[in-house]
């Protein structure tokens, strides 16, 4: 899952949070130099992912991008969710979708002395551009799939991958419902552990 997914899965626990975006920084053991509460949080994040790339409805969302995109299938997958959870957000949530990305911003920059300086450049562009609430639209999910693409290693046109949501919306979409209330009903019971 990407960003607002991720977010929206720690359940407005500021350590879940802050660790949610610091996994993607604080590889390996790293997470061991951060406060428990936001290592639970990096390592939930991990969980979600182990749990997202080998979840049956998933495979089948990277299956129809695979020949196209090739390893970067699931990224583009990813941030597809993100899309539905956003558009779709009043089925998840009865806080609106710009309240909670606020609210998200207001704790990631409460924390942001702790961040690494390459999660603080991310944070600074993730607020001021605010794409939490974007990747509710056609146009957040171009400009993600756009950013994604520049900062790609590898030859990968993710940047057309846009036109590839737009043509198989409905199929994407009953695929990322009942894998996001597996997601839910997995981070609930990691939660409770």
């Amino acid at each position: 899952m990407n960003f607002l997914a991720h977010f929206y899965l720690a359940r407005s626990d500021k350590g879940l949070i802050v660790g949610n975006l610091l996994a993607n920084y604080a590889l390996g053991k790293k997470y061991l130099d951060y406060p428990e509460n936001i290592q639970k949080g990096i390592l939930l994040h991990r969980k979600i992912d182990s749990f997202t790339d080998t979840h049956p409805e998933m495979h089948k969302t990277k299956l129809r991008l695979r020949e196209k995109y090739r390893k970067y299938a699931p990224v583009i997958s990813d941030v597809y969710y993100d899309y539905f959870l956003g558009r779709n957000w009043n089925d998840y949530s009865d806080v609106s979708l710009k309240s909670f990305t606020q609210e998200i911003y207001n704790t990631l920059h409460e924390h942001h002395t702790i961040l690494p300086p390459r999660a603080q450049i991310t944070l600074e562009y993730m607020a001021r551009q605010d794409w939490l609430f974007h990747y509710s639209t056609y146009y957040g999910i171009e400009k993600a799939l756009q950013g994604l693409s520049r900062r790609a290693r590898f030859e990968n046109n993710m940047e057309l991958a846009i036109g590839d949501l737009k043509s198989n919306e409905k199929n994407i979409e009953k695929e990322f419902r009942p894998f996001f209330q597996s997601l839910q009903e997995f981070v609930q019971e990691e939660i409770n552990k």
